[in-house]
């Protein structure tokens, strides 16, 4: 699926990346909770972490690994992450009509 297409499923809103369901999607209650934990847990194991508005999503994200001791906080984080959102089927938008009149390749 083209990236363009790949929507969150929660916020239908934003492309679904790793970023975007790590720091920013703000439409699921689980997943908020999740993240609140997550960085309660980080402030106090992580002196120094700046703030997430500082940086772009993806760069922050490589930021919060660059740290050897919370390279498992992130890697449970994320697999957290990744079950909320398995749990959830994927949101497939609606496709423009224009590609329905594309034409078919016969195979």
């Amino acid at each position: 699926i083209d990236r363009n297409l790949r929507v969150c499923r929660f916020c239908k809103a934003e492309i679904e990346s790793p970023e975007h369901a790590m720091l920013e999607c703000d439409a699921q209650p689980d997943l908020i909770a999740l993240r609140e934990d997550f960085f309660t847990r980080m402030r106090r194991d992580v002196s120094g972490l700046p703030e997430m508005d500082t940086m772009p999503p993806a760069r922050y994200l490589t930021h919060l690994i660059a740290y050897r001791d919370t390279i498992s906080l992130v890697a449970k984080f994320a697999y957290k992450v990744v079950q909320i959102f398995e749990a959830t089927p994927m949101y497939i938008p609606p496709l423009p009509l224009h590609w329905l009149m594309l034409p078919r390749h016969k195979n």
